[in-house]
């Protein structure tokens, strides 16, 4: 199953960032990553996937990754 990237956004200190994608069959869902700077790896790991709870539209997804993500609930987030 192909994925797009509808919107991601980042928390303040650019450590973890949430991810919204539009999947192939139509639903949306969300991923939350984290940025991992161990000088072997630095990149981008999963912390959770929400790929079970499927969502109607980009905009669903965003408000039920706010609802379930401590950090979108209480900061400032910049979306890119």
């Amino acid at each position: 199953m192909t994925h797009r990237l509808i919107k991601t956004i980042v928390r303040p200190d650019g450590k973890r960032r949430v991810l919204i994608y539009e999947r192939s069959d139509g639903d949306f869902e969300f991923e939350e990553q984290k940025f991992s700077d161990d000088p072997l790896e630095m990149s981008w790991m999963p912390i959770s996937r929400r790929r079970k709870s499927t969502c109607d539209s980009a905009e669903t997804a965003e408000r039920e990754a706010r609802d379930r993500i401590e950090w979108l609930r209480t900061s400032a987030s910049s979306p890119t």
